[in-house]
């Protein structure tokens, strides 16, 4: 009987398996390399008038030039879009979850602020090792109420969270050059 260790290897392309003993210990290398980081959401008011490069400042002083996983925002017109669009100027994965105004009615901006959250929450989780620990971080540019419901429920969020949940709100547009 074979004393050293093995692993069982399975061959992606034929789907079969095969046994391959470890000679020495076994050193596992990640496929990419795991980076702490933050996971944001995003959003402002439909009636916001930053240029890309004052909302893509903002978003970086808030960063502080860690990594960023995703920046998630709702899509709607206004600091939505603008968002996005200077998020995918700095390079940053973007994801939109709107909100259905169809299906519920009044209460979809804050049901989407909730989902938007829970999504956010679940990307860090995956994300997130000993090594290197993933967090949610929620930017609020101006806004009204649907900002205000995206706030809040970010800080009631964050007592129970698995992973920290920071929130940034911004009151007035950084000086661009």
């Amino acid at each position: 009987m074979n004393s050293h260790p093995s692993v069982v290897v399975q061959a992606a392309a034929l789907g079969s398996h095969s046994v391959v003993p470890l000679l020495a210990p076994a050193v596992i290398t990640p496929l990419r390399p795991v980076r702490a980081g933050r996971v944001v959401v995003a959003g402002g008011g439909r009636d916001l008038l930053w240029s890309p490069q004052q909302i893509a400042a903002a978003l970086g002083a808030r960063t502080s030039g860690q990594l960023v996983h995703e920046l998630l925002h709702g899509g709607a017109r206004g600091a939505d879009r603008a968002i996005g669009r200077a998020a995918r100027q700095l390079g940053w994965p973007v994801g939109v979850l709107p909100a259905d105004w169809r299906r519920h009615g009044r209460a979809a901006g804050p049901i989407r602020n909730r989902e938007l959250l829970e999504l956010a929450v679940s990307r860090a989780v995956a994300l997130t090792s000993a090594a290197a620990p993933v967090a949610v971080l929620v930017v609020a540019f101006p806004g009204g109420a649907g900002t205000a419901s995206l706030v809040q429920q970010a800080r009631r969020m964050a007592a129970s969270s698995p992973v920290p949940i920071a929130v940034a709100q911004i009151s007035q547009a950084p000086a661009v050059p």
